[in-house]
């Protein structure tokens, strides 16, 4: 797999969702890594808002997906 299938869509073209939910991740990982690397008080934290932004990102497009195949077979 290359790094650009990741941020574009089926056609080729740069998917901004994709890039969004991609650069957000890796930032936010970066950030928790350095939070645990200074041991800080708010890893917990920082680690759930990690996980719900991962998760609420999949479930959002696998959302909007379903209901954009569900007006396409009206």
């Amino acid at each position: 797999m290359k790094l650009s299938e990741l941020i574009t869509n089926d056609n080729g073209r740069l998917s901004t969702t994709a890039f969004i939910q991609f650069f957000g991740a890796m930032l936010m990982a970066g950030i928790l890594a350095y939070s645990v690397y200074l041991d800080r008080a708010n890893v917990g934290e920082l680690f759930t808002t990690f996980a719900l932004f991962c998760g609420g990102g999949v479930a959002t497009k696998g959302f909007a997906n379903a209901i954009r195949k569900r007006g396409e077979g009206e």
